[in-house]
């Protein structure tokens, strides 16, 4: 039922229009697949959850979809994708690449999905009801106490086209203060660095984060870093 609810609500995300991958919405025949994927899937000692079309995990925070899709060759398979839940609320992560007196803000935090330490901008999940804007003011207050003065809108920004269908909201924002790192965020410390050290990290791929690489990139490009 909430795969056909996101399906009505959000048509845009299963659009075939011009699409070589097209998203089979026929329910006689995804349930025909399905008992026959289930099947094979069963024969080879398998788990059959694997041929489950729709919504296959539920969180506050994400969503991820199977869909049963055409590819152009007309093989017929399930496609993963990931959706943010805030992008289905009306709300949009955002990521903010801050600069203070000639300096820009990196963030030593510790990183859950790949079990070690990362050099990062802010950046957060997106809220129901709250702009992008109004986001990344809070974001950069919960992350580090700070207060912007002013807010650039980089534009939109896809992590990872191959897995995520999420839509993020880049920007370039001025501090006005600064305040502590929160520990709860998994912040080690901060660190004020030059444009040219923050091009070495880059460089030397000290910074591998892409939200980071990707919102450095859009500034510079636009003129805004000096």
């Amino acid at each position: 039922m909430e795969y056909e609810n996101i399906m009505k609500e959000h048509s845009d995300l299963f659009e075939n229009t011009d699409a070589p991958i097209k998203i089979i919405k026929d329910g006689s025949r995804v349930q025909e697949w399905q008992q026959n994927r289930r099947a094979k899937l069963q024969s080879e000692g398998k788990p059959p959850e694997w041929a489950d079309i729709g919504v296959v995990l539920n969180d506050p925070y994400i969503v991820v979809l199977r869909d049963l899709v055409e590819f152009p060759s007309g093989h017929v398979g399930g496609y993963f994708r990931v959706i943010n839940r805030a992008d289905l609320n009306g709300g949009q992560g955002v990521v903010m690449l801050c600069e203070k007196d000639g300096k820009y803000l990196i963030l030593h935090q510790y990183r859950h999905p790949i079990r070690t330490w990362s050099y990062e901008v802010p950046r957060g999940f997106g809220q129901a009801g709250i702009t992008a804007e109004e986001q990344a003011k809070i974001e950069v207050f919960e992350e580090v106490g700070g207060e912007i003065s002013n807010l650039f809108d980089l534009g939109l920004y896809y992590n990872n086209t191959g897995l995520e269908a999420n839509k993020v909201k880049l920007f370039y924002a001025k501090l006005k203060s600064i305040g502590q790192p929160s520990e709860e965020e998994g912040i080690e410390s901060i660190l004020w660095v030059s444009l040219k050290e923050l091009e070495e990290m880059i460089a030397s791929a000290k910074i591998t984060d892409g939200f980071t690489i990707a919102a450095y990139t859009r500034a510079k490009l636009k003129g805004l870093l000096a």
